[in-house]
């Protein structure tokens, strides 16, 4: 258990090197690299994904610098620009907000998807999938000060 509290506390590079947190220019490069293995480069893309990691990477703090959240809120802002950004779903693995843990997913019986944490780590089977979203969404319109009235709710991000 100290061991996933100090993963948390210190977060190094999901993306780029297994941990939880990247640097920008790694972060960057794993996007062209992404982007790149579906045989595409679009040089108006790379440059507004340089500037809205830069954005994005200014503004986290503490618990929403990892990488999955900058991920998904970067998706979103590209999206924003017209983009098609589903494939970046198929290079991230959406995480335990409270333990980094790996998650696991049910289908309720309305249909609704939901992702619960994989060890249980608070044992209260709370959606983790709507924690991620209120992050991803909190860092959004932070980023990018979007009023409330003009930002999507969670259950309309693109990516989640």
């Amino acid at each position: 258990m100290a061991d996933g509290r100090r993963a948390k506390q210190q977060p190094e590079g999901e993306l780029t090197n297994g941990s939880l947190r990247s640097s920008k220019a790694a972060m960057f490069n794993y996007f062209r690299r992404c982007h790149g293995s579906r045989g595409e480069t679009d040089s108006k893309l790379y440059s507004k994904v340089a500037l809205a990691l830069n954005r994005l990477k200014r503004t986290t703090n503490g618990h929403d610098e990892w990488d999955m959240y900058v991920w998904f809120a970067l998706a979103e802002r590209l999206d924003w620009f017209g983009f098609d950004v589903r494939w970046m779903n198929d290079h991230i693995e959406p995480r335990c907000p409270q333990c980094a843990g790996r998650l696991k997913y049910e289908r309720l019986e309305s249909g609704r998807l939901i992702a619960l944490c994989g060890t249980n780590c608070t044992n209260d089977r709370r959606d983790r999938l709507a924690e991620i979203r209120e992050t991803v969404l909190s860092l959004y319109v932070r980023t990018y000060a979007i009023d409330s009235s003009e930002a999507p709710s969670a259950d309309d991000l693109v990516l989640l």
